[in-house]
């Protein structure tokens, strides 16, 4: 049946909001116990103990409803075939788009670099090729994207899920030649085809309302508010370390895999993908890859050696398309003006 729409501020606000009702159920229920006289602490606990039939209940009634919450969402990507956990609308997350969009490009006046620039005819170049080539996607087809270069010296490039590519001038001065900025542009276009940002909030919503319990029990049961402080810092860093980074990273080899193909399609070559971030691997620290865990995107080696692996299939797609054969070795400079 159709999903249920959810309201767009759970996902944008639920996590300061999880951690501020927590904090005032679990401190205040705690300090109330305190005022308490000791006869009626221990009426009270005979009620709960009476009535724990009623509080299970209640208990297992609350958990099957995020059961269904979960179920009732849950999807599977047309793409990768991967099931996942999605509660936001393509509308919700346009608007979430459209609002960021807005902000950027005021905070970006006086940089924006004019459609006229050959630096903006050179990346809209790359874009649009990416997009025709992939226009047989509905996420690609049922867009409007718009392309803003910004002039600043950092190496980077997003998408915001209502079709907004930027790149900053930075990326160009980092990458060898066009076909290492397809695959960086690539890679970004991927995520908003992957529906990446709809997810990534789901499940953090998600995961805030199951912690919602045990945090605010957390502050009931301890007695100093430093230590609890501390505490629950110490319980979002693991929560962070096992859910939230590990999944980040996933995203991201998704969307570098998916990107991959992407750029086949549109006949760049893609041989300068794993190029790219093995240079990147030079240019990071020894001991990256050790701290991969830490980190919300998977070591650049690692990167370079899964895009390697996946380069004979994204191959045969690009031959299978009509491109123009490669030269062997791949060029220093190819696809580019």
């Amino acid at each position: 049946g159709p999903r249920r729409k959810l309201p767009l501020i759970l996902f944008t606000l639920i996590k300061p909001l999880a951690k501020i009702t927590s904090y005032v159920l679990g401190r205040g229920t705690r300090k109330a116990w305190k005022k308490l006289p000791t006869t009626q602490q221990r009426t009270y606990l005979e009620m709960l103990n009476a009535n724990r039939g009623a509080f299970m209940c209640t208990g297992a009634f609350s958990l099957g409803g995020l059961y269904y919450l979960y179920e009732s969402h849950k999807q599977t990507c047309p793409i990768t075939g991967r099931q996942k956990f999605v509660a936001l609308t393509p509308d919700q997350a346009r608007r979430i788009g459209e609002a960021n969009f807005t902000e950027i490009v005021n905070d970006a006046q006086g940089i924006i670099v004019p459609e006229t620039d050959p630096v903006y005819t050179k990346i809209a170049k790359v874009a649009n090729g990416i997009l025709h080539a992939n226009s047989d996607l509905r996420q690609i087809y049922d867009k409007t994207w718009t392309l803003t270069v910004i002039d600043a010296p950092v190496m980077n490039a997003f998408v915001l899920p209502s079709g907004n590519i930027f790149v900053f001038t930075g990326l160009l001065e980092n990458c060898s030649n066009m076909d290492q900025v397809a695959a960086v542009l690539s890679h970004e276009i991927a995520h908003v085809v992957l529906g990446h940002v709809e997810e990534k909030l789901t499940r953090t919503s998600f995961l805030q309302m199951l912690l919602l319990v045990p945090m605010s029990l957390l502050w009931v049961l301890i007695p100093y508010d430093g230590i609890g402080f501390v505490t629950t810092w110490f319980f979002d860093s693991v929560a962070d370390i096992m859910l939230e980074l590990p999944f980040s990273r996933l995203m991201e080899v998704e969307a570098d895999e998916v990107g991959l193909v992407l750029a086949a399609k549109a006949c760049f070559d893609i041989r300068e993908a794993p190029k790219f971030w093995g240079r990147m691997a030079q240019e990071e620290e020894a001991f990256s890859e050790e701290l991969e865990f830490l980190s919300t995107h998977p070591a650049s080696q690692n990167r370079q050696d899964n895009l390697q692996e996946k380069m004979a299939s994204a191959l045969q797609i690009r031959q299978d398309c009509g491109c123009p054969p490669l030269d062997y070795p791949a060029p220093r400079s190819s696809h580019s003006e």
